[in-house]
């Protein structure tokens, strides 16, 4: 891939991630009271958005030479469901 287009596909990749994390502020605004069935399942999917963006941006930052590893020197995955969403693991 050019340099040119994986600069612009790391831009991008950064666009969702920002879209994604407004989606969930959007979401924790409307929120009152204890969640019903639809908010735990809106959530789940925010959350889900959310992590595909964090990997698509990962992978498009890499492309460029940009990683971020963590602590044991391996890069962090997200996991989502299971009522662990988005948790970072090594």
């Amino acid at each position: 891939m050019e340099h040119d287009e994986a600069v612009r596909r790391a831009r991008q990749a950064a666009e969702a991630c920002r879209k994604a994390a407004e989606d969930l502020v959007s979401f924790a605004e409307r929120m009152s009271g204890r969640p019903g069935m639809a908010e735990i399942a809106e959530y789940d999917a925010l959350v889900a958005r959310e992590a595909a963006a964090q990997s698509e941006r990962r992978d498009a930052f890499a492309e460029l030479g940009l990683t971020v590893p963590s602590v044991d020197g391996e890069t962090g995955d997200i996991v989502t469901g299971g009522g662990q969403s988005g948790e970072i693991v090594s």
